[in-house]
Protein backbone atom coordinates (compact mmCIF):
# COMPACT_ATOMS: atom_id res chain seq x y z
CA UNK A 1 0.00 0.00 0.00
CA UNK A 2 1.70 3.07 -1.39
CA UNK A 3 1.35 6.69 1.01
CA UNK A 4 0.37 8.96 -1.52
CA UNK A 5 1.12 12.55 -0.58
CA UNK A 6 -0.83 15.77 -2.16
CA UNK A 7 1.12 15.13 -5.43
CA UNK A 8 4.57 15.80 -6.38
CA UNK A 9 6.65 19.25 -4.96
CA UNK A 10 9.10 19.86 -7.49
CA UNK A 11 9.08 20.04 -11.12
CA UNK A 12 10.29 18.90 -14.40
CA UNK A 13 12.79 21.92 -14.43
CA UNK A 14 13.91 20.66 -11.06
CA UNK A 15 13.88 16.76 -11.50
CA UNK A 16 16.30 17.85 -14.75
CA UNK A 17 18.58 19.88 -12.36
CA UNK A 18 18.94 16.98 -10.13
CA UNK A 19 22.05 15.46 -9.64
CA UNK A 20 22.96 11.54 -11.25
CA UNK A 21 22.30 10.52 -8.02
CA UNK A 22 19.48 12.02 -5.65
CA UNK A 23 18.27 11.11 -1.91
CA UNK A 24 15.01 10.00 -0.71
CA UNK A 25 13.55 13.54 0.38
CA UNK A 26 14.07 14.41 -3.42
CA UNK A 27 12.65 10.97 -4.43
CA UNK A 28 9.42 11.60 -2.40
CA UNK A 29 8.60 15.72 -3.71
CA UNK A 30 9.56 14.67 -7.32
CA UNK A 31 7.14 11.72 -7.09
CA UNK A 32 4.67 13.11 -4.18
CA UNK A 33 5.20 9.66 -2.23
CA UNK A 34 6.17 9.93 1.29
CA UNK A 35 9.45 9.40 1.90
CA UNK A 36 8.86 5.98 4.25
CA UNK A 37 7.06 4.64 1.03
CA UNK A 38 10.24 5.75 -1.50
CA UNK A 39 12.61 3.77 1.79
CA UNK A 40 10.42 0.87 1.80
CA UNK A 41 10.96 0.72 -2.01
CA UNK A 42 14.39 0.68 -2.05
CA UNK A 43 15.02 -1.84 0.73
CA UNK A 44 12.47 -3.69 -1.12
CA UNK A 45 14.60 -3.49 -4.39
CA UNK A 46 11.64 -1.65 -6.88
CA UNK A 47 13.58 1.44 -7.22
CA UNK A 48 17.12 1.31 -7.99
CA UNK A 49 19.43 2.82 -4.84
CA UNK A 50 22.56 2.36 -2.58
CA UNK A 51 22.32 2.59 0.38
CA UNK A 52 25.43 4.35 2.33
CA UNK A 53 25.20 3.71 6.28
CA UNK A 54 21.64 5.36 7.07
CA UNK A 55 21.03 7.39 3.93
CA UNK A 56 19.78 6.00 0.33
CA UNK A 57 21.15 6.91 -3.01
CA UNK A 58 18.83 6.81 -5.54
CA UNK A 59 19.56 6.38 -9.50
CA UNK A 60 17.50 9.89 -10.41
CA UNK A 61 17.52 8.99 -14.20
CA UNK A 62 15.90 5.10 -13.42
CA UNK A 63 13.29 7.17 -10.71
CA UNK A 64 12.32 9.41 -13.65
CA UNK A 65 11.83 6.48 -16.01
CA UNK A 66 10.02 4.41 -13.58
CA UNK A 67 7.49 7.03 -12.97
CA UNK A 68 7.14 8.42 -16.19
CA UNK A 69 8.20 11.70 -14.95
CA UNK A 70 9.28 14.39 -17.90
CA UNK A 71 8.14 12.36 -20.82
Amino acid sequence: MACKNSGPTLTIEDARRLPALCGVADAAALTGYSTHYISDCCSRGTIRGVKFGRRWCIDTAALLKQFGIGE
